[in-house]
């Protein structure tokens, strides 16, 4: 099953190249939405699980930022030598690279800034074994309308979550179906669409907010 034949089981919509609301390009669009969405969502409510949406990035330079950071370390003139590297100021990042300065980072003690999107480490990651070693919440933006649905399709993402990407893609297919019944005759099918949507929102909000209950728990047994 794909994530389409998913998402059209669980809104009872017809979903083609062309000619619908919403097409696939709008779908494969809605179930990379539901990936970040997700992604956020899981992280805020549970925040252990932060590990499981990450990749691991080596560089010779600089790491795109894609999310939140995990972390960074810089090899030190070999493989198996990793330094952590811990933030400083974007501001700092001339005075963390001059020897004579208070705030100077060596490869025993090295940092790390974003800037321009990029995660940078001082002293500058290079050649040699002395990579960045950045990880970080990843978000899949290559997945499609077609792809397996429940088969490991997102990149870096736990697939016990992929129904909710699912679920969030129905949802707004519901709601942009909704959006494009403008004549009198389709009033009722509006409706329909919108009561629908309003459904698998109140299933889909309730599996983050069952997490944070969770979560929040033991804080309340430990004042007690």
């Amino acid at each position: 099953m794909t994530f389409e034949e998913q998402v059209e089981s669980l809104t009872s919509i017809t979903i083609s190249s062309s000619g619908t609301t919403p097409t696939q390009t709008e779908l494969s669009a809605f179930l990379v939405d539901g990936v970040m969405d997700v992604s956020n969502r899981m992280i805020e409510a549970h925040p252990e699980e932060l590990p499981k949406f990450t990749k691991t990035t080596h560089a010779t330079d600089s790491v795109a930022k894609t999310g939140r950071i995990l972390s960074v370390m810089r090899e030190h003139d070999s493989t198996s030598i990793l330094r952590k590297c811990t933030p400083i100021s974007p501001s700092d990042r001339y005075d963390a690279s001059d020897s004579d300065s208070l705030k100077y980072r060596s490869k025993i003690n090295p940092g790390y800034y974003e800037w321009n999107g990029l995660i940078i480490c001082v002293p500058a990651a290079g050649s040699s074994n002395n990579d960045i070693i950045v990880t970080q919440v990843h978000h899949d933006t290559g997945l499609i309308n077609t792809d397996e649905y429940q088969a490991n399709a997102i990149e870096y993402f736990p697939k016990e979550y992929e129904y909710l990407v699912a679920l969030y893609a129905a949802i707004k297919s519901l709601e942009a179906a909704a959006s494009s019944k403008t004549v009198a005759q389709d009033i009722e099918l509006q409706q329909s669409y919108l009561q629908q949507a309003t459904n698998l929102k109140a299933e889909y909000m309730s599996h983050f907010q069952r997490e944070q209950q969770q979560q929040q728990q033991p804080q309340r047994q430990g004042r007690r």
